[in-house]
């Protein structure tokens, strides 16, 4: 159901003792959907006003449905199988054709973050961009000597099952197999990468996936408090500060890879899956929440080296 984001997360808050957020959760899910009898109930168990309801406890109109997309972190069904909805209207629109002006290069991509924010960015051309020569040279291959010279006991496995979530594209939904690496080796890499969205919260990592490595298809949606120790935070964003996933950003490490290989990230947002094949200095970014999946990687091939997060804001 359409209320499950909500009900869900208005758990999650309460079981945390975060009352003030779960009632934030709950409201914007009343505003989105308010004729949710799931949702309704929960209203006035906890005490909050009702929202009116039109023709009695109805569904939420189609604009309002779409509010409820772009206000949670749930892909629509229009979304899922390629088209989107504007408010009011009564069928799904075919998606934009963005596939050419979703390519760019580092310099015209940086020259464009002078007058405009990366949200704006991705929104102009249909939610992804795939940026090749992201960073300079020797930046690139200063990251890649030093991802390939990490230890064995420098990385850590990764590695989930499904929650009990099944069926639903949160990220909470995606089992994934890979090696993460936490550390500061890395720094100088990330603070450029931060520089791309200096106005929200990032959130990020190295990854290394190897032969059988994978990640299932899920669209990133996700929401988490900033932990106390968490040497991003700031007194715009202090620890404790419930955030909101809005833009997934992945930078590939990995020279001379091929398609035969896996490891391609599977972009599930149209009608047909796109595979975007891993460059090296080359970086992806998208709006989340978009489905999407890593291949498994096959047998005998090298390591796929990534730094991977997100940039996060305290609006859902």
């Amino acid at each position: 159901a359409d209320d499950q984001y909500y009900a869900a997360a208005y758990a999650d808050f309460k079981a945390m003792d975060l009352d003030g957020a779960a009632n934030q959760v709950l409201q914007e899910g009343l505003a989105a959907l308010p004729g949710s009898a799931r949702l309704r109930q929960l209203a006035q168990e906890a005490g909050l006003s009702l929202p009116p309801v039109s023709d009695a406890g109805s569904p939420a109109s189609v604009g309002q449905l779409l509010g409820s997309v772009l206000k949670s972190h749930l892909p629509s069904a229009e979304s899922a199988a390629g088209g989107y909805t504007f408010p009011g209207a009564g069928a799904a629109a075919p998606l934009p054709d963005f596939t050419g002006q979703s390519e760019m290069q580092g310099a015209e991509f940086w020259s464009l973050l002078k007058s405009r924010s990366l949200q704006s960015i991705l929104q102009e051309r249909g939610g992804l961009v795939r940026v090749s020569d992201v960073l300079p040279a020797e930046l690139a291959e200063k990251s890649f000597q030093t991802m390939q010279g990490l230890q064995a006991d420098e990385w850590q496995e990764s590695n989930s099952a499904q929650y009990d979530d099944k069926g639903k594209y949160g990220d909470k939904s995606a089992t994934h197999w890979f090696y993460r690496y936490d550390g500061d080796k890395l720094d100088d890499t990330m603070r450029t990468l931060h520089a791309l969205a200096p106005d929200l919260f990032p959130s990020f990592q190295a990854a290394k996936y190897e032969t059988s490595g994978n990640l299932s298809a899920h669209d990133d949606s996700n929401f988490f408090m900033i932990p106390n120790l968490d040497k991003n935070r700031s007194s715009r964003y202090p620890a404790g500060m419930i955030m909101f996933r809005k833009i997934a950003v992945i930078y590939y490490l990995t020279k001379d890879w091929r398609q035969e290989y896996g490891g391609s990230l599977m972009d599930l947002h149209g009608q047909d899956p796109n595979f975007l094949v891993p460059r090296f200095n080359s970086l992806v970014a998208f709006l989340v929440p978009r489905v999407h999946q890593v291949e498994e990687l096959v047998a005998g091939c090298p390591p796929r080296f990534t730094l991977f997060g997100w940039f996060s804001e305290d609006k859902a």
